[in-house]
């Protein structure tokens, strides 16, 4: 089974934002730290695989990230 999710960096609220979504359930969580955020991730779909989806097996994680980071140019 494999979830697709996005991690969004708001550099505004210094906060990671996961979210993952289907026809068949949907998640949003949030951390200031990417790491501590996958691991809440990691435990929130294995959840979702065996309670909403009956699956107890391997699960593959997609991740998508988006983060923007500014630099000055240097002249």
């Amino acid at each position: 089974m494999e979830f697709v999710v996005r991690f969004t960096w708001y550099d505004d609220e210094r906060i990671w934002i996961a979210t993952s979504s289907s026809d068949d359930f949907a998640m949003t969580l949030d951390h200031g730290s990417f790491d501590a955020l996958l691991e809440r991730v990691k435990i929130a779909l294995a959840d979702i695989a065996e309670n909403d989806f009956g699956y107890n097996g391997a699960v593959r994680i997609k991740l998508e990230i988006d983060r923007t980071v500014n630099i000055d140019a240097v002249a």
